[in-house]
């Protein structure tokens, strides 16, 4: 069904049977978001699409624009290289996915180039519009129009910028809710909203809007509403990403860009699948784990992946740094071989020897 709140403790659902009322002492929203449809753009479901309407395309396209170098737009623009589409990915930016450490940005940017994407960084949309093939077909093709004066054209547009929440239709002004112009909640750390017994968690509170972090807020929302008491806070800042590109990728903690913004001293230890045997083994020669490590405490500040299975292999320096471990465990302890899970080892060797080589001329 579909629920609005008619007071402070009331819901009524709208359903196939009519509707239906339903009263609580705590409420829990967690209604996520839909993606945004500016009203300059045409989306007709069939050749501009949302990244929901993509996924019901009866056929895949010969040729594809992406708009958006975010996590979804890239992710698609992966996906659809890799199943023989051409594609041209338009970003705003200097580059995608701005979030990443600058090292794995530019790889992943070099990957995509391989697979045949077309990278168009730093170039925005004016306008889109369906204009007729010149190719004697009567096939439509989408145009997009550039601010540079380029004009790009292909079968299908996938229009990926920014998510737009859907809190306009839930009643919320009947329980004194507040809610931003992107239709998203403010919330505490016990993810409660501005009244007190209606808490939120997931993408409808925003960053870092990933299904991993809206279960665990989830979770934490209702142990605060029911008074559980075994929930400890947790380091919201240890949680990781994981993009499903091809190829994978994912990070938990600071960045190079970060740790230098805040002048931390670190030095990177580095260890590229092809010099590992189980990288060796599934042919993937271009795949890299990057730790990065306090110059003077050897705690791990940073873990980057990317490469064949980087979302699984990123909670090994995930559970290390929560634990407030430092990179001489990696050199002490014992990997599997062969498994991914050495390069930990490798990058810690890498590092170490790094910062051991600047004490060892220092003293001379």
């Amino acid at each position: 069904g579909r629920a609005r709140f008619v007071g402070p403790n009331e819901v009524v659902v709208e359903g196939q049977d009519g509707e239906q009322v339903i009263s609580a002492d705590h409420f829990l929203l967690g209604v996520g978001t839909k993606p945004a449809r500016p009203a300059n753009v045409p989306f007709n479901g069939k050749t501009v699409l949302t990244s929901d309407e993509v996924l019901h395309l009866n056929d895949l396209p010969k040729t594809m624009i992406v708009v958006g170098g975010g996590v979804i737009g890239t992710e698609y623009a992966c996906i659809m290289a890799t199943l023989g589409v051409r594609v041209t990915l338009i970003e705003g930016r200097d580059k995608v996915l701005g979030f990443l450490d600058q090292e794995i940005a530019d790889a992943f940017q070099y990957f995509m180039r391989q697979s045949g994407i077309t990278l168009r960084l730093g170039e925005k949309v004016e306008s889109i519009q369906e204009v007729a093939s010149n190719n004697g077909t009567r096939h439509q093709l989408v145009e997009a129009q550039l601010e540079s004066g380029k004009r790009l054209h292909a079968q299908t547009l996938l229009y990926a910028v920014g998510r737009q929440g859907v809190c306009r239709d839930l009643g919320l002004e009947n329980v004194g809710i507040e809610f931003d112009d992107r239709e998203r909640l403010q919330v505490n750390e016990h993810y409660q909203t501005n009244v007190g017994h209606v808490y939120a968690a997931g993408d409808v509170i925003g960053f870092p809007a990933l299904a991993s972090t809206s279960m665990e807020q989830g979770r934490r929302a209702i142990c605060h509403a029911f008074e559980c008491p075994d929930v400890e806070n947790y380091n919201t800042s240890l949680f990781p990403y994981g993009i499903y590109a091809v190829p994978e990728i994912s990070m938990v903690g600071k960045t190079e860009e970060q740790l230098t913004a805040e002048g931390i001293p670190y030095e990177s230890g580095v260890a590229h699948y092809r010099e590992i045997a189980r990288g060796q083994l599934l042919g993937d020669e271009l795949g890299m784990l990057k730790m990065l490590i306090h110059q003077d405490t050897h705690k791990i500040l940073g873990v980057h992946v990317i490469g064949t299975g980087a979302t699984e292999l990123i909670h090994i320096g995930q559970a290390v740094m929560t634990l407030d471990g430092d990179a001489e465990f990696f050199v002490n302890n014992v990997f599997n071989f062969p498994t991914l899970a050495e390069c930990y080892k490798v990058a810690a060797y890498h590092g170490l020897n790094k910062l051991n080589d600047v004490y060892s001329l220092a003293a001379v």
